[in-house]
């Protein structure tokens, strides 16, 4: 698809903007910024949308949002005065109205689809029971400077020996892919030939101090890109940059194979069902955090189990389904049951001490038990093995945060969302960076996040509670009450302050779980449960 306007086109397939057919250089913030305001130029689209999209979760300035706005317009020949193409609505956001022509051409991946449909799958005869394989082809140099081969071929290795660090994934080494480098051969045909499942390829383009890095990621079954994104970036430190791109790609690309494989699994026909797919069909049901889907969840895991006693990984995952019904259960329940969670995550870092994902669930135990010294040992070791590993950085973020270490816990939240910014545990992540900035009374970016993960899909209960407890101590009491009235009609047995600080019980932060609670009472939450009417009444009159 491109989209023109103007002298302007902008090619979504390349991710480029070109202006009278030569191609600007833009910062991909820039671009995502332009692109979602031509998309949706049938409205005004306001700043907290465009904070929200551009920025993903990030606290940035009205300054900076400016600096993109005034950039973008650069970029397309208009600027403020005019604004011929991106007008300024006063107090409501911004609206593109440039006249636009959508091109329609068909995309690699319409055309890949096309064609696998006329033809069968060269690579048909994969196993797909088992854990999935993968290869990297050496990055394309498309540099028109001399001498940056070096830079293609390091990025290719980081990116490798990143997803090899991922226990779950088979990954070819550089050696099996090199007779590809430079070659249009199609991507069913190499699958053929290495026996693999998925096909990474990219391109790197340097421009004197900036370099633009493409990555897709294919099908070797049928041939279909199944996602692609691309990077522009400055060279401040080349090396520094190669790892970074590496991280960044290896990243998004691990959670991306891990969807389509429980996608996969789920699909398939029960009979048919290995000791791979019953785990693919647990994680299906657990990212769900849904009460239903954590116990189908862990009968998949078991039967994993029972079919491979050794899958690691399975033991792994029965441990965190346990972990994630915590929060439904009696205090009573809770000792023996992170006891159980415990002995099987110990068996599973027993059977494989280098996966990343064991080594981490470790960890969210011992923080749940309050054990926080050795909970951050087990972390650091999982990012040590994966430092690319999104949900490490999440873990320990949140280590840190309940154990009265928020400052130090702040960057690895945000770091977890740079690197997997469609996380399963987003509003989690949200809520937890907001009470970390409510546990150093920073109350304003704390309900910057709350608001954030509230406005995630489909989320539970936690996310409202933030929010009220920060309202609360914000003193906003018609909000807070508005945010008390959304959280009970959620909880049908009804949900008091007694209920609150039971679920809070994985906070080691005493100062901090007395602020969070004073705030859902100053919020109009009750200590004992009542009708949602009485606890509305109760609230307005300020009892």
């Amino acid at each position: 698809m491109i989209v023109a306007f103007a002298a302007c086109e902008i090619d979504l397939n390349r991710q480029e903007l070109r202006r009278n057919g030569q191609t600007v250089h833009i910062e991909p913030q820039v671009f995502d910024l332009l692109h979602h305001l031509v998309v949706n130029r049938d409205r005004v689209v306001g700043k907290d949308e465009l904070f929200d999209t551009i920025w993903n979760g990030r606290i940035v300035s009205e300054a900076a949002l400016s600096s993109r706005i005034n950039a973008a317009r650069k970029a397309i020949g208009d600027d403020g005065d005019r604004q011929a193409l991106i007008k300024t609505i006063h107090r409501r956001g911004f609206r593109f109205v440039g006249t636009v022509e959508d091109r329609v051409v068909e995309s690699v991946t319409a055309s890949m689809q096309r064609d696998s449909a006329a033809r069968p799958p060269v690579a048909a005869g994969i196993d797909t029971t088992r854990k999935p394989s993968i290869a990297v082809l050496p990055f394309a140099n498309l540099s028109q400077e001399p001498d940056t081969d070096y830079f293609s071929y390091g990025l290719t290795e980081d990116v490798i020996r990143l997803l090899a660090r991922n226990r779950w994934l088979d990954v070819l080494s550089r050696h099996s892919t090199r007779e590809f480098a430079g070659t249009t051969t199609d991507p069913r045909e190499i699958g053929a030939i290495l026996g693999i499942r998925y096909l990474v390829q990219g391109s790197v383009a340097k421009h004197r101090d900036r370099v633009r890095i493409t990555a897709d990621l294919i099908s070797a079954e049928n041939g279909m890109h199944l996602w692609w994104e691309s990077y522009d970036v400055e060279l401040a430190c080349i090396l520094d940059v190669q790892e970074s791109m590496a991280q960044r790609i290896a990243a998004v690309i691990e959670p991306e194979l891990a969807r389509l494989e429980r996608e996969a699994a789920v699909r398939r026909p029960p009979a048919n069902l290995g000791a791979w797919d019953c785990y693919q069909r647990g994680l299906y049901h657990l990212w769900g955090f849904a009460t239903p889907g954590l116990a189908e969840g862990e009968a998949m895991f078991r039967r994993a189990i029972e079919l491979d006693p050794g899958f690691a990984r399975a033991h792994g995952a029965l441990a965190y389904v346990k972990l994630q019904g915590l929060v439904a259960r009696s205090d009573q329940d809770r000792p023996a049951l992170l006891e159980e969670a415990l002995r099987i995550g110990h068996t599973a870092v027993a059977l494989d001490g280098q996966d990343c994902m064991n080594l981490c669930v470790v960890g969210r135990v011992l923080c749940f038990m309050h054990e926080f010294e050795e909970a951050v040992a087990y972390l650091e070791q999982s990012l040590k093995v994966n430092p690319s590993f999104a949900q490490a950085y999440f873990a320990l973020g949140f280590t840190l945060v309940v154990s009265g270490q928020a400052r130090e816990g702040l960057p690895y939240l945000e770091r977890s969302v740079e690197l997997s910014p469609y996380d399963p545990h987003l509003s989690s992540i949200f809520a937890i960076r907001a009470l970390g900035h409510m546990a150093l009374h920073e109350m304003d970016k704390a309900e910057c996040f709350a608001r954030k993960a509230t406005r995630i899909p489909n989320t539970n209960r936690w996310p409202l509670l933030v929010q009220a407890a920060l309202l609360g101590q914000m003193g906003r009491q018609e909000e807070a009450r508005r945010t008390v009235t959304a959280l009970l009609e959620r909880s049908p047995t009804g949900f008091c302050l007694a209920d609150a600080r039971s679920e809070f019980f994985f906070c080691g932060d005493e100062a901090l779980t007395q602020l969070y609670l004073e705030g859902l009472r100053r919020a109009g939450l009750t200590e004992r449960a009542a009708p949602l009417r009485q606890v509305v009444a109760a609230a307005a009159a300020g009892v």
